[in-house]
């Protein structure tokens, strides 16, 4: 067997008319919803910077650090027994707040450094 991961084109599928032709046309309409998804948590993350953005210019204004790690492990917390609530990994949820808040200090702390160059 061959160490090559094998592909299926779905559109294919979808417009063969074979036995599998149902089941990736559900595939299609499902991707559509993922797709749908992602515009939006997209749109949120947009939204999430804007938002720690203000709260980084506040912090380089006031001299305060761009870490708050009873905050982070306060959140960290949280969002993990969302995570369970909802069904998810909460591992992933973690992994996805460390990417976020790691952007927002590092953006908190060229803020910092833009202020305090002026």
């Amino acid at each position: 067997m061959s160490s090559e991961k094998m592909e299926t084109v779905i559109d294919d599928q979808a417009q063969s008319g074979g036995p599998q032709a149902e089941a990736a046309r559900q595939v299609e309409e499902l991707r559509d919803d993922v797709d749908t998804i992602d515009a939006a948590i997209v749109a949120m993350l947009a939204e999430r910077f804007r938002v720690t953005h203000r709260i980084g210019l506040l912090k380089a204004q006031a001299g305060f650090a761009s870490a708050d790690l009873r905050r982070e492990a306060s959140q960290i917390a949280a969002l993990r027994d969302r995570a369970e609530n909802y069904g998810l990994d909460p591992n992933l949820a973690e992994a996805y707040l460390h990417l976020v808040a790691d952007a927002a200090k590092q953006g908190h702390e060229q803020l910092a450094s833009q202020l305090g160059s002026r």
